[in-house]
């Protein structure tokens, strides 16, 4: 696989309303990697960073990697970047030479457009924060945005409790344990990732079958071994991870503000069901909801299941809400769809 070949992007989409014209390198630059099904989650990723940050000095400029684009969500994009004053860049990809890479039904081939985003900005820019668009900002980012590193290859978020003695088990080395980050934020030393060959050492662990038989989340995993002891160390509060599917299985309304808190800067919607989902109607949805409000989207509808397994976890919530009819619907729905 030619790599740099995938990361010569021909079709470029440059939306630029900032008020004062400045060079990328002089603003905080910040990444996401989405295939169609992620389409909105980034849209209001890139709205809820700048509703949170409209009392800082920070410059943005939004990098979003797509191997789909039509024209509605390019005219939307053109009217957030309108709203805030922003510049949102648009890049679409020919996924077709990264389907060969390990994936699943759970983690697509989008999973590897975080590489692509280091990879190719390695080369632009100084540094980059890549979030999953799944990740929504409700605090400010000026502390991150004046974090200087040293020879870190980045910045990370240790992953949830319950992952850390299960992949140093998985990836058979005990020194995971306490270590494992989560890759739905990473903020990329890019300078480092240029000098110590990352995209290069990535992509050979993940030829090596030794190690590719140890991996449960591809990227992840690999990313986790690269970076072992060659990160820093961010506070929970910029992945704050918390799963919807927590309010029907703990049937409590305020469960999520025991993760959820006021010092919370990314809240990470990790599972199936996400906060553009037509039956996500929780407290602990409001925060992706309330930019969702006041965003270029706030007239079209919340999505609808479309997938077996989002059929799945529409029943279950839509039984838990007391919504009998509309749950009874999905479970049968879902019981007729193959495979």
């Amino acid at each position: 696989m030619n790599f740099k070949q995938i990361t010569q992007f021909n079709d470029i989409i440059v939306l630029d309303r900032r008020l004062v014209k400045c060079d990328d390198r002089e603003t905080f630059n910040i990444s996401w990697g989405i295939d169609k099904n992620y389409q909105i989650g980034a849209a209001i990723s890139i709205a809820s960073i700048l509703e949170n940050n409209k009392k800082s000095d920070i410059d943005f400029t939004f990098h979003i990697i797509a191997d789909y684009l039509d024209n509605e969500y390019v005219e939307l994009l053109t009217q957030l970047a309108e709203q805030y004053k922003t510049v949102i860049k648009i890049y679409h990809i020919d996924s077709a030479p990264l389907r060969s890479l390990p994936k699943t039904n759970i983690w697509p081939v989008s999973i590897y457009y975080r590489l692509l985003s280091f990879d190719y900005f390695s080369e632009r820019l100084d540094s980059l924060l890549y979030l999953d668009a799944d990740v929504i900002c409700k605090g400010s980012l000026q502390s991150l945005a004046s974090l200087e590193f040293n020879e870190e290859y980045g910045a990370v978020v240790i992953d949830v409790d319950t992952m850390q003695k299960k992949s140093a088990v998985r990836l058979q080395n005990p020194e995971f344990e306490g270590n494992y980050f989560n890759s739905g934020v990473m903020y990329i030393n890019l300078n480092q990732w240029l000098k110590s060959s990352l995209t290069e050492r990535f992509f050979n662990l993940l030829s090596d079958e030794s190690v590719v038989g140890k991996l449960k989340y591809p990227d992840q995993d690999i990313l986790n071994i690269i970076f072992l002891h060659h990160a820093r160390i961010l506070p929970r509060e910029y992945n704050t991870i918390y799963s919807l599917k927590s309010e029907f299985e703990n049937k409590n309304s305020k469960y999520y503000s025991e993760f959820i808190k006021e010092s919370t800067v990314f809240i990470h919607y990790t599972g199936v069901t996400k906060p553009w989902h037509d039956w996500a109607n929780y407290p602990s949805a409001q925060f992706f909801r309330n930019v969702y409000d006041v965003s270029p989207w706030q007239n079209i509808p919340y999505q609808s299941a479309v997938k077996k397994h989002e059929y799945r976890e529409k029943y279950k919530h839509l039984l838990y809400q007391g919504k009998v009819f509309g749950g009874l619907c999905a479970a049968i729905k879902y019981n007729l769809m193959q495979g």
